[in-house]
């Protein structure tokens, strides 16, 4: 499907740049991008899909009929956009997700942003070795053990075959946890259950109320309504549709994680498009909290790793296999300090 293409009608030169890199995220064409007085000299304005116009500067009612024109054209206008912040700014991701939002009400089609059936269809079976397990967790079964370590997994549009790749490198047996949060039609949401646990030494499993999750096992985050942990761990279904453009929210998952899990949690964040996430991992102010990205060199769509990359909060960034390694040793040695101190030769 082809891309939605935009034009991009802004005064100051700054905005032109931050609306571009915006929509390009998300996956829009954009096709024009200039300042409104040039727009008398553009004639491809009739392939586009949308408008979105910005205007900064006072002006005075004769050097505004260039909006008129635009309005009274067939082509949705998209106005009245906030000025966006500094792309180092912990407000960028919470502005661009606004814009895209309010362009998905302006449009019929938007960019494809979630994984569907044929991403599903085509993930290929165990392709590499798998990482030995650490001595350390030789002779231990955690498996009906409730996961005192999770970590969330977040993807997006290229997502399954990255996380798959994740998760088929990793040893049976570490003391661990994992919640998937991946945007998905709900429609395949039990597709997506049975097809990443496949070859892997992780059980993949469904939401299910009360619940609690166990050591080796992967939580796939429901896609269409919100869910936490009570204080006794278990499972809650909030009953109330995630908040943001997308289901799962993956930006929403990581701060009821956080709350409950505190440092005993950390993140990773996959190939997909658009920003979720970002918003979220730098409410994380304990730096010892691992928040790693997948390269964006390996991902089939960057714009999220590259958007929580911009944040400054990420501690490591790998392809799969080289997250799956950095995980293991991390586990090893978070172990290691908990349950094999050195003891004090003096």
């Amino acid at each position: 499907m082809a891309l939605p293409r935009v034009g991009i009608l802004a005064d100051d030169r700054l905005q032109q740049h931050l609306l571009k890199s915006a929509l390009v995220h998300f996956g829009f064409d954009v096709v024009i991008n200039t300042d409104p007085l040039r727009f008398s000299e553009l004639d491809a304005a009739s392939d586009l899909d949308a408008w979105v116009v910005d205007v900064r500067e006072d002006a005075d009612e004769e050097s505004l009929d260039w909006l008129d024109d635009l309005l009274d054209g067939e082509i949705p206008v998209l106005l009245g956009i906030e000025k966006a912040p500094q792309k180092q700014c912990p407000t960028f991701p919470k502005w661009e997700k606004r814009l895209y939002s309010k362009l998905r009400e302006l449009l019929r089609v938007t960019p494809v942003v979630a994984a569907d059936a044929s991403a599903l269809a085509s993930l290929q079976d165990r392709g590499g070795p798998e990482i030995p397990l650490p001595s350390v967790f030789a002779g231990h079964d955690f498996r009906s053990q409730p996961a005192t370590q999770v970590w969330v997994l977040g993807a997006s549009l290229g997502g399954p075959e990255a996380v798959k790749k994740f998760l088929d490198a990793l040893p049976g047996g570490l003391p661990v946890g994992f919640i998937y949060a991946q945007h998905i039609d709900p429609r395949f949401e039990q597709t997506l259950c049975n097809t990443i646990g496949r070859h892997s030494a992780y059980e993949a499993k469904n939401f299910a109320e009360n619940d609690v999750l166990r050591c080796g096992e992967i939580l796939v985050a429901p896609v269409t309504n919100e869910f936490g942990f009570g204080d006794d761990g278990r499972l809650k279904q909030k009953n109330r549709p995630w908040p943001g453009p997308y289901g799962p929210s993956i930006d929403q998952v990581i701060l009821n994680v956080a709350e409950h899990f505190g440092g005993c949690a950390g993140y990773i964040l996959f190939s997909g498009m658009g920003n979720d996430g970002a918003e979220a991992i730098v409410t994380l102010a304990d730096q010892d909290i691992q928040v790693w990205a997948q390269s964006p060199e390996t991902c089939a769509n960057a714009s999220m790793p590259e958007s929580a990359i911009e944040t400054n909060r990420i501690n490591y960034t790998g392809d799969p296999c080289q997250l799956a390694l950095q995980l293991v040793n991390c586990v090893k040695h978070s172990w290691i300090e908990k349950h094999e101190p050195i003891s004090d030769q003096n």
